[in-house]
């Protein structure tokens, strides 16, 4: 079985583990730690997010490919070429 929760719903929830942890003792921390550490090994993604806000060339010709894309789809009709 799989849950999904949505981006808001996860931050909620990462909020509430972080006010639980600082209750338990510094030893408990670490445990929590390793776990998180396995869990990522095992179902985490290997691949880094890229969260630079820099705009690679490839990343620009995607945006116009898809501009155009859009503006093909919504803005001309059939009629237009007449």
């Amino acid at each position: 079985m799989q849950i999904t929760i949505d981006r808001t719903t996860a931050v909620a929830e990462i909020n509430e583990i972080v006010t639980a942890l600082h209750a338990l003792p510094a030893e408990k921390v670490v445990e929590v730690r390793d776990y998180v550490w396995f869990l990522q090994k095992r179902y985490g993604d290997p691949q880094p997010v890229d969260i630079g806000d820099a705009w690679s060339d490839e990343d620009i010709g995607d945006l116009t490919a898809a501009s155009l894309t859009y503006a093909t789809q919504s803005f001309w009709t059939d009629e237009d070429d007449d």
